[in-house]
């Protein structure tokens, strides 16, 4: 069993799929730009906030994210 690859151009939801990875978002003041943080990943992804689709970059992230996720998993090993 492998992990669905996530496509989706809703901010919001993609925001929230990344918190729930263990990622973190920081808002740059005055700006409208995001810092989308994860330890898994040297440098933070710079977004800009006011945009309503989401980045081809933050999408590979998020997918990278769930596959490294699933590798650790043991539900998603073969038995």
């Amino acid at each position: 069993m492998s992990p669905i690859a996530i496509h989706t151009s809703d901010a919001r939801i993609a925001e929230r799929l990344w918190l729930t990875l263990g990622g973190k978002v920081c808002a740059v003041r005055r700006t409208g730009e995001k810092f989308f943080v994860h330890d898994f990943f040297e440098s933070p992804l710079r977004i800009n906030g006011r945009r309503r689709d989401v980045p081809a970059k933050l999408l590979s992230r998020i997918n990278q994210l769930s596959r490294a996720k699933a590798a650790n998993d043991p539900r998603f090993s073969a038995a």
